[in-house]
């Protein structure tokens, strides 16, 4: 059992996601008498909701922090040193990234170890063995990451060693099916929880293509990696690019993430898509191109030539108008970026 002191109490911090394995780790460990602090990691493109997690927290009474994914989270997806999984995700590397990050916390608030709801053989690239001891190993928590959901198949961590933790209480669940979990969460009396998740949108060929383009030609903050979920996209030339809104909500998202020097673009009766154009010191005629461009998803796609007004993120003050150019499906077709998704 726990050997601990009222001065002292066992502490852990658990990745919370939201799920349902995440959920239950937290609960198994909350109910072994340790203090749990749940952290949550913020990714754009990612596949967890931060309000499904802090809900999870609650549910189980514990606190929640939530952590931002932000630049040096693009460094790993950059140049992931386990490489990429289906597309462009890098699951291993992902995981060690965040448990590094959730290390951290846990030395600052004196905890003796980190925990999550990983199982084995669930995930093909991180929830493997070699890939969890890599992930543990590359986070510098070697013995100290427990996953109460499948410890029982795996070597016991310190604080099992140490009696922190009942070892005989953990469980030893593997594979894909969910069926032990779902009879687990019955008995729990956990009945909120988030369906299992499409995944990461980086394992979307479609974003994949987005993100490949914004690091290859550069980007000038994280934010304007977050807009790659929105719109379609098209590579004018090296050093420009143009968004465009597909209904009301994206052209409302484009134009909150769009960097002070981006150039927004609009019809000037504001029914159609929002254009986000990136890139200093548009020539007139890209911003015509991209008038066009906007002329092509609207109404007005069979006119002649639209009237289009324009003006710099950080000036909205000084609007100017230009004249669109008609363009036809094969030149829209050369700069798209994997606009099906």
């Amino acid at each position: 059992m726990i050997q601990q002191s009222t001065h002292n109490p066992i502490k852990a911090v658990g990745l919370i996601s939201g799920g349902l394995d995440s959920i239950l780790a937290a609960k198994i460990v909350k109910d072994l008498g340790v203090e749990v602090h749940g952290v949550y990691f913020a990714m754009p493109w990612g596949c967890c909701d931060k309000g499904k997690a802090q809900s999870a927290a609650e549910q189980i009474g514990i606190p929640l922090i939530v952590l931002q994914l932000d630049e040096r989270y693009l460094q790993v997806v950059k140049t992931p040193k386990y490489g990429y999984g289906s597309v462009m995700n890098p699951c291993v590397d992902c995981r060690i990234h965040m448990f590094t990050r959730a290390a951290q916390y846990m030395r600052h608030i004196n905890a003796q170890f980190i925990f999550t709801g990983e199982i084995i053989g669930q995930r093909p690239m991180s929830q493997k063995r070699h890939s969890m001891r890599w992930i543990e190993e590359g986070a510098r928590l070697e013995g100290r990451l427990l996953r109460p959901l499948c410890a029982q198949l795996m070597e016991p961590t310190i604080p099992e060693q140490e009696g922190l933790i009942d070892r005989e209480k953990l469980l030893a669940i593997s594979g894909r099916s969910r069926k032990g979990q779902l009879q687990l969460a019955e008995q729990l009396s956990i009945t909120a929880f988030s369906a299992p998740a499409g995944g990461c949108s980086l394992t979307d060929s479609n974003f994949a293509e987005r993100m490949k383009d914004t690091l290859k030609h550069g980007y000038r903050n994280f934010r304007e990696t977050i807009a790659l979920k929105w719109g379609r996209h098209f590579r004018l030339n090296p050093q420009f690019k143009a968004i465009l809104g597909r209904d009301e909500m994206e052209n409302k998202a484009l134009m909150h993430y769009a960097h002070p020097q981006d150039t927004i673009m609009q019809l000037e009766d504001n029914l159609g898509p929002t254009l986000i154009l990136k890139g200093d010191n548009p020539t007139e005629e890209i911003l015509k191109f991209c008038a066009g461009l906007i002329q092509r998803f609207s109404r007005y796609k069979n006119e002649t030539s639209v009237p289009v007004k324009y003006w710099i993120a950080h000036d909205q003050n000084t609007i100017k108008n230009i004249l669109s150019v008609q363009l036809n499906e094969t030149e829209i077709e050369k700069i798209s970026i994997h606009n099906a998704s």
